[in-house]
């Protein structure tokens, strides 16, 4: 008895302790805090003219050597795109699609621990 009420209190001790870290200060060790918008422009899409991308990200400072990625997935492989730095947080990326059809465009950011991934599906006409 008196060893499963040394486990409980060890557990709950435990937990009061997890408890104690706050939001802020997760967000101060990178583990929260970061977010991205991803729009893709113009809404009707049409073959062959270009689309832009557009990525802008809040809670970090990155800059031109960031690890973003925009990936269009054509008949299920993935083409990275070329991408460039537009200063504050700000990406962009263009794209000319050849056949109309449904994709999928992928942005990623790889910073340090963290992945931040959003996807837009885009109608080609």
């Amino acid at each position: 008895m008196r060893k499963a009420a040394s486990l409980i209190a060890a557990a709950l001790a435990m937990l009061a302790m997890l408890a104690a870290c706050s939001r802020d200060d997760l967000q101060q060790i990178g583990l929260i805090g970061i977010e991205g918008t991803f729009e893709v422009e113009p809404e009707t899409v049409r073959t062959g003219e270009p689309v832009r991308m557009k990525a802008v990200f809040t809670g970090v400072k990155l800059d031109e050597n960031a690890n973003v990625q925009f990936v269009v997935i054509e008949d299920g492989n993935p083409v990275t795109l070329k991408h460039r730095y537009e200063g504050d947080n700000m990406y962009t990326a263009e794209y000319a699609f050849d056949r109309p059809g449904e994709y999928d465009v992928d942005l990623h950011l790889y910073y340090e621990d963290i992945h931040i991934y959003k996807k837009k599906q885009v109608s080609v006409q």
